[in-house]
């Protein structure tokens, strides 16, 4: 097969601390014919004049004005000419192997609309963490069954190769979402294409407390977005009963990402923000005032003698917060052999 051209796309704002990282990661390819595209969206940093140290390297632009992140990402997939791209936000970078991992995939099975890899995590310290797996094995999903499992998670597109054609056919990013920005336009991409996913880490997702989705935790109102982009996905869905039948669920979802959410402001010592958290998350799914994880933090909130914090410490002492085991792929998946899940040879 010959070697498709692959757009690394980085929709740039801000993120001058973790950029040259970025950069040099999708500089690293061991891909061959890789075209690096960085559109900085009037960062107030430094980032364009870290960025312009590679200028003859990459292909570097800048906006007049500010678009905001989902205009932004897509101005940088309009300028790309690969057949494949992929969205590498500024604070999170590639293994090497990327592109080399993904693209086959995507040139094997002609259906698939996305390409997955799994990824390590980090922080502002640099230090990997392991992430389990999210399926039990390498696999092709119908694009239907997967676009059912973005209704309740999404992948950071550091782990995502897209195939352009099928960006393009269903308009892009929304630009009325920023916050399940990602979660959207996956779902939009599965309901016209397979999706092809592979156990082996292809990126590193960067958490820190300046991150887009960190700033937008201290906000509840970014879950009333969470709602509003589950509402855009049923409308996507709308006359697939396969997927009508599972949006109630995915609103219960939402409460649970809503606690999930006020545990990360709590720890931040924000109780009043947290207090508010917790209402909202009854709102979604009232059944979820039942659960080990709001009642702790409700009676830790409400406590008046003691600090709520070691207070929660002390009562979900033990409990991890990490998903710890795979899950088994959706109905009609097909196993790879070991032969595509190691890569195909050019």
């Amino acid at each position: 097969m010959s070697l498709p051209l692959v757009s690394l796309c980085i929709p740039n704002y801000n993120n001058e601390r973790y950029l040259d990282v970025c950069i040099r990661s999708a500089l690293s390819q061991t891909w061959p014919h890789v075209e690096v595209v960085l559109v900085d969206d009037c960062s107030t940093d430094g980032s364009f004049s870290l960025a312009r140290k590679y200028e003859e390297r990459i292909r570097l632009f800048r906006n007049e004005k500010n678009l905001g992140q989902p205009a932004n990402t897509n101005r940088c997939v309009e300028l790309a000419r690969g057949e494949f791209v992929a969205i590498v936000h500024g604070d999170d970078y590639l293994l090497p192997t990327f592109v080399e991992r993904l693209a086959p995939l995507l040139q094997q099975y002609e259906r698939a609309a996305l390409a997955i890899g799994e990824r390590y995590e980090t922080d502002e310290t640099g230090v990997l963490r392991n992430v389990t797996p999210f399926y039990t094995t390498d696999c092709l999903i119908p694009g239907e069954k997967q676009a059912k499992v973005f209704m309740f998670m999404s992948f950071p597109p550091c782990q995502v190769l897209i195939r352009r054609a099928v960006y393009r056919s269903i308009g892009g990013a929304d630009l009325r979402h920023v916050v399940n920005l990602d979660g959207l336009l996956w779902f939009k991409c599965a309901l016209v294409g397979d999706i092809v996913y592979v156990r082996e880490p292809v990126g590193v997702y960067r958490k820190h407390g300046e991150s887009t989705t960190a700033r937008y935790n201290r906000r509840i109102d970014h879950m009333i977005e969470y709602y509003m982009t589950l509402l855009a996905m049923q409308e996507a869905g709308r006359g697939r009963p396969y997927l009508e039948r599972y949006y109630d669920a995915a609103v219960k979802r939402v409460g649970e990402l809503t606690v999930r959410y006020c545990r990360e402001v709590f720890r931040e010592k924000n109780y009043e923000l947290a207090k508010r958290y917790l209402a909202l998350a009854t709102v979604f799914d009232p059944a979820i005032s039942k659960s080990n994880q709001w009642r702790a933090l409700h009676y830790c909130l409400e406590s008046e003698d003691r600090d709520p914090h070691d207070l929660y410490r002390r009562l979900m002492e033990g409990e991890t917060q990490q998903r710890i085991t795979s899950y088994e792929p959706p109905e009609g998946f097909q196993a790879l052999k070991s032969q595509q899940a190691g890569g195909a040879s050019s």
